[in-house]
């Protein structure tokens, strides 16, 4: 190691600098680290490593250990290794240098084993904890080292005596640098190697990810992409991004398909971005909806109504699925149904089914 580069930022740093190789490729970039600043970000040194077919491979930066809250931690220059996808692979330490914890205490082989496991769990309770009120590693555990006061958060979450290396470097892996990954890999693919990646598992939401923003639209990938929702319904979230953006006649057929697979644990999340999106289903696709009504829980007749009503889309199909509703065995789904129905034209005979229901439960109305 050699040219220690000490960025003005003085957070993330760059070791090694005399060690230039073809198959490492340097991207300066800007990341927002919840220790530093919620709002300025820090220019940060991101080093490419890519393989034999000149791809991406794998990603490393070096940066401070610690982001010390109360001037009393020892800093180190740690490495921090990422997979392609921005996944947390490794933490590499220089020789010589050892993580300490309250009072110079050195890391013992159990802690770091901790702190590794750590940096793996993307859902850490730090990602909730903002830097004034980490807990103090010097003054007792437990204990906001700025307000005094007791924090709840879990022994898992912290290495003992070093609270504030373990939300640093949590930090440094999770936060915005692995988008950044993602989208350097990205742009590192054409369409087509991204829809071959569909069918690969650790890799579809990264592809779908990838093809929306490669404005990647084509019944072809829309197929594909539909054969990945099938096959692992939890991909429907990382997927609505690409049919909420994409033309007019991709997003349809990718609605109707989408209806055809639906299943009740993602009904909620469908629906809500029907809702949301500028995009514009025929009334077709909302008569097939029909049947599903009465399956439908309170949240989602509430969200469907809302639909209907945004949309502007209420036809005599609609209207005679809804009527049913009013004698459901949950009160609360056939007065939202009613309240929906006393604001639109009605035939003679549903216009008398409201009305019953309005004097028989007015006094709830």
């Amino acid at each position: 190691m050699k040219n220690l580069l000490h960025f003005i930022t003085s957070a993330c740093l760059c070791l090694w600098v005399g060690f230039n190789s073809t198959d490492e490729i340097k991207h300066s970039l800007q990341i927002i680290h919840k220790g530093i600043s919620l709002t300025k970000p820090v220019i940060c040194t991101l080093v490419e490593v890519t393989n034999d077919n000149a791809l991406p491979h794998e990603f490393y930066m070096d940066v401070e250990s610690v982001v010390c809250g109360d001037n009393q931690c020892k800093i180190d220059v740690v490495r921090i290794y990422w997979d392609e996808l921005g996944r947390f692979n490794k933490l590499v330490l220089p020789k010589d240098v050892h993580l300490e914890k309250a009072e110079g205490i050195s890391f013992t082989d159990k802690d770091y084993n901790k702190l590794n496991d750590i940096l793996k769990n993307e859902d850490s309770p730090l990602q909730d904890v903002f830097k004034d009120e980490i807990v103090g590693t010097v003054g007792g555990e437990g204990v906001d080292a700025m307000s005094g006061e007791t924090i709840l958060l879990e022994k898992s979450a912290y290495v003992k005596g070093a609270v504030w290396t373990c939300y640093s470097l949590w930090h440094w892996v999770h936060g915005d640098i692995k988008q950044h990954i993602k989208d350097i890999t990205g742009k590192s693919y054409s369409k087509q190697d991204l829809r071959l990646l569909l069918k690969q598992k650790d890799y579809q939401a990264f592809a779908i990810e990838q093809l929306t923003k490669k404005e990647g639209y084509s019944k072809q990938t829309a197929h594909v992409i539909l054969n990945a929702i099938e096959t692992d319904p939890s991909l429907l979230k990382s997927s609505l991004p690409y049919w909420e953006n994409a033309p007019k006649s991709i997003y349809a057929f990718g609605s109707e398909e989408l209806l055809s697979m639906l299943k009740p644990t993602n009904r909620m999340l469908f629906l809500t971005s029907i809702l949301q999106t500028q995009q514009e289903l025929s009334p077709d696709f909302f008569n097939q909806l029909t049947p599903l009504v009465s399956e439908f829980t309170y949240q989602e007749i509430d969200i469907f109504l809302n639909i209907l009503k945004e949309k502007q889309m209420v036809t005599n199909n609609i209207i005679q699925s809804l009527v049913p509703l009013l004698k459901a065995e949950n009160f609360i789904i056939s007065r939202r149904a009613y309240y929906f129905l006393e604001g639109i034209d009605l035939s003679k005979e549903n216009e008398r089914k409201t009305s019953n229901f309005f004097e028989k439960w007015k006094d709830r109305l």
